[in-house]
């Protein structure tokens, strides 16, 4: 027995290097292939000094009203986001101009595209589902500023002695104590978005190819078999499509107390990614590129709104695999 223990913990050690050296190793190609990225990126260059002759003026905030204590038993205080850090993949897609997806979304021959910036309209069912339960997560708002400016690019810890680590993640976004969620289900459905949890390597720190492309500023993504685009949650994931998003300066502001920052408001799609059997870091908004409804299951492209913000994280680094021919594309 204290032959098979001692085997066991020397099994664990090795595979927790294996997993750090992996990680280490990733870090710095990607840290790498980021300086390349930005070195043939002018407008870089150019935001950063234009921001840095713009002094942020904070707010001065009068007295706090009392705060209900369960409001406060998990959020501290808010962490300052860092500076953006485009590429020539964010020039080309998010900055002058706007985002132009290179490819357009397949639809089916019976659907109609939504116009750019128009709400979808909203699709009756034959059979009425039936209201969620008050403690189901359908039925409550998540706190998505409140994991935003906090979490951003970082891991979210279970408390000590809990070992689970989707609740950690539902605890952070949760309003209530004890929401009734599922385990299994790498789908989410809260009242005001959806979130996505993805395993994007191994537990020996190895990353599955083509999650990650275009410097970590976009994911591929598969939808759960049964779903099709009669889906509400697959409905709520086009959506976003044409949807006008918050920029990544004005997040960054807000965060920094800049009184002239625009008031957050929700997004409706977020992301949540690890190495399995690790915690998930939250790697913030996504935006649909474009998706494919022949392949089944269905297979989505997707924007992370937050890229240049992330690419400042070690933990979205340690996620992510920014391979040289990714630079090309």
């Amino acid at each position: 027995h204290d032959y098979a223990r001692i085997h066991s913990r020397a099994s664990l050690s090795a595979t927790m290097n294996e997993y750090e050296r992996n990680r280490e190793e990733r870090i710095a190609r990607n840290k790498a292939v980021l300086e390349r990225l930005i070195a043939s990126n002018p407008a870089h260059a150019a935001l950063h000094a234009a921001a840095a002759k713009s002094p942020i003026k904070r707010v001065h905030k009068g007295k706090r009203e009392p705060v209900d204590e369960n409001d406060l038993r998990r959020s501290g205080r808010v962490r300052r986001l860092p500076a953006p850090v485009y590429t020539t993949f964010d020039i080309h897609d998010d900055l002058g101009d706007g985002f132009k997806p290179a490819k357009r979304p397949k639809m089916s021959a019976d659907k109609s595209e939504t116009p750019s910036r128009a709400k979808p309209k909203a699709t009756t069912s034959s059979r009425p589902s039936a209201p969620p339960s008050a403690n189901s997560l359908k039925a409550l708002k998540a706190r998505l500023w409140d994991v935003y400016s906090t979490y951003l690019g970082e891991p979210i810890p279970p408390p000590p002695g809990d070992g689970g680590l989707k609740a950690a993640v539902v605890r952070a976004l949760s309003p209530v104590s004890n929401p009734k969620f599922s385990k299994m289900s790498g789908i989410q459905e809260w009242k005001n978005c959806v979130a996505l949890y993805v395993n994007v390597g191994d537990k020996n720190g190895n990353t599955y190819e083509n999650v990650f492309t275009r410097a970590g500023s976009q994911i591929t993504w598969f939808a759960q078999p049964r779903q099709n685009e009669e889906s509400p949650v697959i409905q709520s994931i086009v959506a976003t499509r044409s949807m006008a998003e918050e920029s990544v300066e004005d997040a960054w502001r807000r965060a920094e107390e800049d009184e002239t920052a625009p008031k957050y408001e929700d997004w409706p799609l977020h992301l949540f990614c690890r190495m399995e059997g690790c915690e998930y870091v939250y790697c913030g908004r996504l935006k649909m590129v474009d998706y494919d409804p022949r392949k089944h299951p269905m297979k989505f492209n997707m924007r992370l709104v937050d890229a240049p913000l992330l690419r400042t994280s070690e933990h979205f680094l340690g996620l992510v695999d920014l391979a040289d021919a990714d630079e090309k594309k």
